[in-house]
């Protein structure tokens, strides 16, 4: 499948998510959207990263301007559901540094830029990691932190990506390739970690399976001496879809909901 469709196929995912009144949440629906968050704020810095280095700009143009609109639409959305003060202000947080990067990262992507956007990223990433910490704490249940862990894994698929993308076009932000090689061997444990757990059902351990061999063929790429941007950027969205739908499965939501 090509990056255009894999890209058309997330859009229609995205759209999905967007259909969903905060009223009308779940606990583990509002769970989560917060863990997707972390996802779309480093789609955004990928993005940004492909559009500057030439790497399926177009798509990652249009993936840009649907992720920046959707991030906003869940920001909303969560502020609105945020069942105790804690979730609030870990809220109010993100929110802060939201309304500087969303104008960063729509910004014509310039090199010099890029190390700013990729410190912006990294503390969105964490502010919004906290928000779906205390989601997991505020619910208290197994399944929110089964959709935690393996909503990182979803974030992985973009992270890897994003700090790949950048060192081959030769960002210059401190510690790339130790950050890229942590994440790369984070993605590898947190698999371990779910496999070990034990599938509930048959449908997530399919799930488990297809994650594993396509992760199997992307670190291929890693071994290289040569950069291949474009493949990794394609296999990550394969990888993204086939994780939110593990971390669907695992919040127990219908094919409607997410």
């Amino acid at each position: 499948m090509s990056l255009k469709n894999c890209l058309r196929a997330f859009t229609v995912v995205l759209s999905l998510f967007a259909s969903t009144s905060w009223a009308e949440m779940a606990p583990l629906e509002a769970m989560n959207m917060a863990g997707l968050q972390r996802t779309l704020g480093q789609i955004l810095a990928k993005d940004y990263m492909m559009i500057g280095s030439d790497v399926k700009a177009d798509v990652a143009s249009k993936q840009r301007e649907d992720t920046l609109a959707l991030f906003e639409d869940h920001h909303q959305k969560l502020k609105a559901y945020a069942p105790n003060d804690e979730i609030r202000k870990a809220l109010a947080d993100v929110d802060a540094t939201w309304q500087d990067y969303r104008k960063l990262v729509a910004t014509a992507p310039d090199k010099d830029q890029a190390v700013k956007v990729f410190a912006m990223a990294e503390r969105l990433v964490q502010q919004c990691q906290h928000v779906t910490d205390v989601f997991e704490k505020h619910n208290g249940d197994a399944a929110s932190h089964s959709i935690n862990r393996s909503g990182w894994n979803r974030v992985l698929t973009q992270r890897i990506a994003l700090l790949y993308i950048s060192r081959a076009w030769g960002i210059a932000a401190p510690n790339l390739d130790q950050t890229f090689d942590a994440s790369v061997k984070e993605f590898g444990l947190i698999m371990a970690e779910l496999q070990a757990e034990g599938a509930p059902n048959d449908a997530i351990a399919q799930s488990l399976r297809k994650t594993e061999a396509r992760w199997a063929f992307v670190s291929q790429a890693f071994a290289s001496d040569e950069f291949m941007p474009t493949i990794v950027a394609t296999n990550a969205e394969s990888m993204f879809r086939q994780l939110n739908e593990l971390t669907r499965l695992y919040a127990g939501l219908n094919d409607n909901t997410l």
